[in-house]
């Protein structure tokens, strides 16, 4: 009689298989946090590129003009005593001017035909004018931080992640001279910077906005509150700001929510951020004007980013900083401007 014999099987237990699984995603847990540290860190490389590249691009600009561009320019128009000049909300950007400096000829091309197309008592010369639609909606990657998302549900991705800096002031729309390196009325020489062109301010980081007017999120302006410190030159005090500030976040349900939306207008959080509270500041950003549909009006608009813990700046040297959240408020207004005759040392900041 044979015998029979018998095969083993060999398998998984429900006890094993589970611990697998557990093993599998604990594993998992340990290694995303890890990649997208990873994809940030190169996001923040490629941003840290812009910044300086744009840095450049001004400097190349100041090489051939002997001056820094203003922030804003207005067109004037017309013949004999019908003379109009567009508003300042209306004008066109410092970025507008640079753009045969970062390899976008084509598009500074297309900017200036439309711009000399106009008839004399035709349409007049606004940045938003159907003219330059399709100009100012065009993608300049050296305008884009790559950790910054696009503006949402609308045809605008013409966007802007980086400010030029009119330094430590709140009168930034009613004032024509600056203590930063960009002016209203003002083209600024670099013989002007008296700081030191390495301890100077010329670029940094904002928030393109949501689209959202419903919903604040940090980058969106609160708009109609009144600021009470003093204005002017002098940047405000650490106390005027923490007043301001409380008075801001109470008052954010009336915010603009379109912050970065357009390269070509020469704006607050459009092209242009003071330096008078520190990167990525506790309250919102805030502007006194109630009524203004955009951001011209004077107020606070710091620096931000979405990069943990501070945000990436460009001195007039074209060398890049990440300057931290944390960093001394005096020492970052004094790094804004560019004649306030203060010593910063490398390691004050």
């Amino acid at each position: 009689m044979r015998k029979s014999r018998c095969r083993n099987r060999v398998g998984f237990t429900l006890v094993e298989l589970l611990v697998v699984i557990a093993i599998i995603g604990i594993l998992v847990a340990l290694l995303l946090p890890a990649i997208q540290a990873a994809r940030e860190a190169a996001r923040r490389s490629q941003c840290i590129n812009n910044v300086k590249q744009l840095a450049v691009a001004f400097q190349n600009y100041h090489d051939s003009c002997k001056k820094f561009p203003c922030f804003v320019y207005r067109a004037t128009y017309g013949t004999g005593t019908t003379i109009t000049t567009v508003g300042y909300w209306e004008g066109f950007s410092a970025h507008t001017m640079v753009l045969p400096f970062i390899e976008q000829q084509a598009l500074w091309d297309n900017f200036a035909l439309a711009y000399q197309n106009w008839p004399l008592y035709g349409p007049d010369l606004r940045w938003y004018s159907g003219t330059f639609t399709a100009i100012r909606r065009t993608p300049v990657p050296t305008f884009r931080c790559p950790s910054d998302p696009s503006l949402r549900f609308l045809p605008e991705i013409g966007n802007n992640s980086y400010p030029v800096s009119v330094g430590p002031t709140y009168t930034v729309w009613n004032q024509t001279r600056m203590p930063g390196v960009f002016s209203r009325d003002f083209e600024t020489p670099i013989a002007e910077i008296l700081d030191g062109t390495s301890t100077t301010i010329i670029l940094g980081e904002q928030l393109v906005g949501d689209n959202n007017n419903n919903v604040y999120i940090p980058g969106d302006v609160v708009r109609g509150i009144t600021y009470n410190g003093a204005v002017g030159v002098f940047p405000p005090t650490p106390a005027d700001l923490a007043v301001y500030g409380q008075a801001c976040l109470a008052g954010i349900n009336s915010h603009h929510s379109h912050g970065g939306r357009d390269w070509m207008t020469g704006m607050p959080t459009q092209t242009i951020f003071n330096t008078v509270a520190t990167p990525n500041w506790q309250y919102p950003s805030c502007q006194n004007c109630t009524g203004c549909g955009w951001m011209d009006s004077d107020g606070v608009f710091p620096a931000r980013s979405r990069h943990p813990a501070g945000a990436v700046h460009a001195m007039v040297d074209c060398s890049t900083r990440f300057i931290t959240d944390n960093v001394n408020l005096l020492v970052y207004q004094a790094l804004g401007s560019k004649d306030g005759k203060e010593a910063i040392g490398a390691g004050s900041y």
